[in-house]
């Protein structure tokens, strides 16, 4: 199918224009590392509606809407997985690689962003990359050089129904396991088979309920290489509250035995919000306008609420349309009535926020 791009006029985008867009969005490759198109894109759209825009550093997207006191800010990524999801636009359906992690609430949060110059504050949308990669390089630039705005949305799938208020943190750790070098038909333990017997204990002791439940330590064993004298691998933790970097590294340093070594490359904490906050609320309350029943989960990945929360201690919340259930499969697909949905209940928590905000200024 051809893709027509959006024609644009200053002003908020009707649904027609909204769809068309998210289309758009999907339509461009956007893996980790190649973002400059999307991101060009997003930042001429902006500008042509009449939004201040630009392109950081490090590739980062940013348009700003509206002038006021307080700042709300919408955070999502441009970057998907790698793989080919053929695309496909239907009245009821847009498919392609990420479409929904995480297309779909990127470009909710931009059509809300733009309808939203009379609330009274000031709307800060930022398309972040690399949030794919270990080191969520897009989203950290942002925390370390953008003053902390007053509050924040995260955009990623929750379904239109529901708010996310919990993520898992993520551990890297590395390991290595040496044994002296002999012949390899001389008796005696080799580092390969040490290190196959220590990743066999480690699964069996995280791997089984911990990737499925948001309490426990789930693990993934990422890439490794095995020889008889040196092998190594990369582990992927993901950690509830509480469970911190260095105490997992030496709690698996323990079940792997001697002839290894563990070392923490990579680490950001578990992160949970309040129910009660204002940016939980302020989606809660527009949802239930919307007519549904609105949910709070608690989620086993990872994402840029984890690396913001490191050190913004502001209101928090994650919310996008699409089932999350899509995420980086080969049939990843948003329903286009939900990710309206998304829309219409993220222009609705934003009038909730600028309300909520402007009281808390008084």
């Amino acid at each position: 199918m051809t893709i027509q791009q959006v024609h644009v006029h200053e002003g908020e985008l009707s649904e027609q224009e909204a769809v068309a867009l998210l289309a758009e969005v999907v339509a461009i490759p956007s893996v980790s590392g190649s973002e400059r198109e999307l991101a060009d894109r997003l930042r001429d759209i902006a500008r042509e509606r009449g939004a201040e825009s630009h392109i950081d550093e490090v590739g980062n997207v940013h348009v700003v809407v509206g002038r006021g006191p307080r700042t709300v800010m919408l955070l999502s990524h441009l970057d998907t997985v790698p793989g080919v999801v053929a695309f496909e636009h239907t009245d009821t359906l847009v498919r392609g690689r990420g479409a929904v992690d995480a297309k779909g609430p990127l470009t909710a949060m931009l059509v809300a962003a733009l309808g939203s110059r009379d609330l009274g504050v000031r709307v800060h949308w930022v398309g972040v990359v690399e949030e794919e990669t270990l080191l969520s390089r897009g989203a950290e630039y942002i925390r370390r050089t953008v003053p902390a705005p007053d509050a924040v949305i995260v955009g990623e799938p929750s379904g239109a129904d529901s708010v996310t208020i919990g993520y898992k943190g993520l551990a890297e750790l590395e390991v290595r396991c040496e044994v002296p070098r002999t012949h390899t038909a001389t008796p005696g333990p080799k580092a390969s088979e040490v290190l196959v017997r220590g990743l066999a204990r480690l699964l069996e002791r995280y791997a089984t309920r911990g990737n499925a439940n948001f309490r426990d330590v789930g693990m993934v064993i990422r890439n490794g290489r095995f020889d008889a004298f040196s092998s190594e691998c990369s582990l992927a933790f993901r950690t509830p509250p509480g469970v911190a970097a260095d105490t997992l590294a030496e709690e698996v340093a323990a079940v792997l035995g001697e002839h290894t070594e563990v070392s923490a490359a990579y680490d950001v904490p578990a992160v949970i919000v309040p129910r009660g906050s204002l940016c939980v609320r302020a989606l809660t309350r527009a949802i239930a306008a919307e007519g549904m029943r609105p949910g709070h989960k608690l989620k086993t990945g990872t994402s840029d609420m984890n690396t913001l929360s490191r050190s913004w201690q502001v209101p928090m919340a994650t919310y996008g349309p699409g089932d999350c259930a899509q995420d980086h499969t080969d049939h990843e697909h948003i329903l286009i009535d939900e990710y309206l949905r998304g829309v219409r209940i993220l222009r609705s928590a934003l009038r909730e926020l600028s309300n909520s905000l402007g009281e808390v200024a008084l």
